[in-house]
């Protein structure tokens, strides 16, 4: 955010050292629709077992605008809502949310937002070329079990490089976990919790997504191209300029 901060909002070093810009920042980064903090809409939290709202309008359709009216900015409920019942939005499936259902999980919605969010939850791996959503089994947290729903079949080189990274995990958390967040400089409490409760997702979600695949394994993924990640088409990996999928090249100028 910061580099962002420096490189599209000019601001010098005077601006990045003051707490309360810092703070005003965030918020518009967490809370702000394009450029614009709206009173009531930017209340409204994500769950994407529980929302229950819809946007009336794209107010998006023309990016390049980036202008708001307030006609708008209409929401109706997408189903019986009741006294006292909270307003609930999806900040990936929504009805404007367009090519966000693709690749918008997780991850990205604890770098944006600062929250972890609760089931289902999206991963996205493009390092071993997998996908999934974890779900309340019948979509019932009485169950208290969670299931995998692939959305790209699983690929045995895939589990096992998501093997591998549960291994690195596992060994993060044993040089770093019984540390608090005094050793680490300017670390707040608040980011050491936030870093461990993401920690604690992550692996789990990887934990379940490599012992729940299925026996009959098919490595067809690593054959497609890179726009094997795509749901349904709603966009092509060049179009995204946030969800780095392209190829990574070597020093030696070979990719990989």
């Amino acid at each position: 955010m910061i580099n962002e901060l420096k490189r599209d909002c000019k601001a010098g070093e005077d601006l990045i050292n003051d707490p309360q810009y810092l703070f005003a920042s965030m918020l518009v980064t967490s809370r702000a629709d394009f450029d614009y903090m709206i009173p009531f809409y930017d209340m409204f939290n994500h769950d994407n077992a529980k929302f229950n709202i819809k946007h009336d309008e794209n107010p998006h359709e023309d990016d390049n605008k980036r202008e708001l009216t307030i006609s708008q900015l209409g929401f109706t409920v997408s189903r019986p809502v009741k006294a006292g019942e909270e307003l609930l939005n999806t900040y990936n499936h929504c009805s404007i949310c367009g090519e966000r259902l693709d690749w918008f999980g997780t991850p990205e919605m604890w770098l944006e937002y600062g929250f972890i969010e609760s089931l289902p939850q999206r991963w996205l791996f493009d390092f071993a070329r997998v996908k999934f959503e974890l779900e309340w089994k019948d979509g019932d947290e009485s169950t208290d079990e969670v299931v995998v729903n692939f959305l790209v079949p699983m690929s045995s080189k895939g589990r096992l490089l998501l093997q591998e990274e549960l291994t690195r995990l596992d060994t993060f958390a044993t040089e770093h976990r019984e540390k608090t967040h005094e050793e680490y400089g300017d670390m707040s409490r608040f980011e050491w919790e936030s870093l461990w409760q993401y920690y604690d997702a992550l692996h789990n979600a990887l934990t379940l997504a490599t012992t729940q695949s299925d026996l009959s394994l098919s490595d067809e993924v690593w054959k497609l191209d890179h726009d094997w990640w795509v749901k349904d088409g709603t966009l092509k990996e060049e179009d995204s300029e946030e969800h780095y999928v392209l190829r990574k090249v070597s020093e030696s100028g070979v990719c990989r």
